[in-house]
């Protein structure tokens, strides 16, 4: 039985430290405003403590046979071709068990889709947003209870943002909880190039007469925004990438319209940034679709 070259005996304490180093990144990299030069600094940081998560993981075990079978005994079936309680010897490495499970966990996710429940890649004609990876910034981000992978990029002096979540993830107020999303991503990046819009965004400022230059130009900002949503495939239900057009009120979102644009296709950057672990449980901050 092979021996894990990164077993320590007094794992505890440095998997404590690497599990609060982690909290206190993804509370950093969830109060950056989305898509500034903080919020790039905060994803750097969070890959940082992600990878300290994961050594502190394998320190643990003495043998792969036995990190093996911790690390896939999260998975409520294996559909990766061998069962969970069969030849965990036949791991030679770790970074084996992790490339396993990476497939075996994005299998369960999505289940065994058939082709047709997917979109193609590729870059769909006229949209020139999420054209390039180095133009397009994407993490998993917590609002209450939705995690939604959430992506901007900068095209054609635009900002376009797509949330990515699963079929039901906006369960029956999905309306109300999407443009609640969208305001707030808006109201950050707004904030961002415009402090003063602060008071636009509290106590209906933004229908006070003494704030009529202020309102002027943040509304003229908003009007460069362009959302889109991103459903994930699920079983039976087909992916799905539209552009989502809405109306600014002065401070918020409203009337979202889900048939405004339907692509055929996804875009690699958006396929590749779909694919990207999912947030760890973790106590997500105050949501209000107030």
């Amino acid at each position: 039985m092979a021996r894990n070259p990164f077993y320590k005996a007094h794992w505890h304490d440095q998997l404590a430290s690497a599990e609060a180093a982690l909290t206190a990144a993804r509370r950093g990299e969830a109060a950056a405003p989305f898509g500034s030069a903080a919020h790039r600094d905060a994803l750097t940081w969070l890959d940082a403590a992600q990878a300290a998560q994961r050594a502190a993981w394998r320190m643990q075990f003495e043998t792969i046979a036995a990190y093996a079978k911790w690390r896939f005994g999260s998975l409520t079936e294996a559909r990766d071709g061998f069962a969970l309680d069969r030849e965990m010897d036949a791991f030679i490495s770790v970074e084996e068990v992790d490339t396993a499970y990476e497939y075996a966990l994005r299998d369960e996710r999505e289940g065994t889709l058939e082709q047709r429940f997917r979109l193609e890649t590729g870059q769909p004609v006229g949209l020139t947003a999420f054209a390039e990876t180095g133009t397009t910034i994407s993490s998993w981000r917590r609002f209450g209870e939705l995690d939604c992978m959430v992506s901007f990029c900068l095209a054609d002096d635009m900002f376009h943002i797509c949330l990515a979540h699963p079929w039901g993830g906006l369960a029956l107020k999905s309306n109300e909880i999407f443009r609640t999303i969208a305001t707030q991503l808006a109201r950050e990046s707004l904030l961002l190039q415009e402090p003063e819009a602060a008071k636009l965004f509290q106590d209906g400022g933004h229908r006070l007469a003494q704030h009529r230059e202020l309102i002027r130009q943040v509304n003229g900002l908003a009007a460069k925004f362009r959302f889109y949503r991103h459903l994930l495939p699920e079983r039976g239900l087909r992916e799905e990438f539209c552009r989502v057009d809405m109306v600014w009120n002065g401070a918020s979102w409203i009337d979202p319209d889900w048939s405004a644009m339907v692509y055929d296709k996804l875009p690699p950057v958006l396929r590749e940034a779909a694919g990207q672990p999912a947030l760890a449980a973790l106590p997500g901050k105050h949501f209000s679709l107030r």
